[in-house]
């Protein structure tokens, strides 16, 4: 399966995505805030994070994931409703807090498949 990076500075939400995903087979790379997910230097394969990070924005943060890993697809998390403009370039997807599980795995599935 898929190596997967999770990025929220909230406990709660971090840790219920991951074991999530880790229920689907995935292996979870799960950071609290930016500077921690900058510090990974595996490849991952898919990123999820939220929007707004105490140190660095989830669309910041994208991009210079992606200057490591040019392509990685991302998915943001946020509880507000975002700016389109403000969704990092493709390949991302957007996900509204709070998530049920199954649509979490719906998009982290599509996300992976390249559709």
């Amino acid at each position: 399966m898929a190596t997967i990076l999770v990025v929220d500075d909230e406990p709660p939400i971090r840790q219920l995505v991951a074991r999530i995903l880790e229920r689907q087979g995935h292996r979870v790379i799960a950071c609290g805030d930016a500077a921690s997910a900058m510090a990974v230097t595996e490849a991952v394969d898919l990123l999820l994070v939220d929007f707004v990070l105490p140190d660095l924005n989830g669309r910041d943060l994208t991009a210079r994931l992606r200057e490591r890993q040019p392509g990685l697809p991302a998915i943001l998390m946020s509880g507000y409703l975002p700016d389109p403009e403000l969704a990092p370039p493709a390949p991302s997807m957007f996900m509204q807090k709070p998530m049920r599980p199954a649509a979490i795995v719906e998009m982290v599935d599509r996300m992976l498949a390249g559709t």
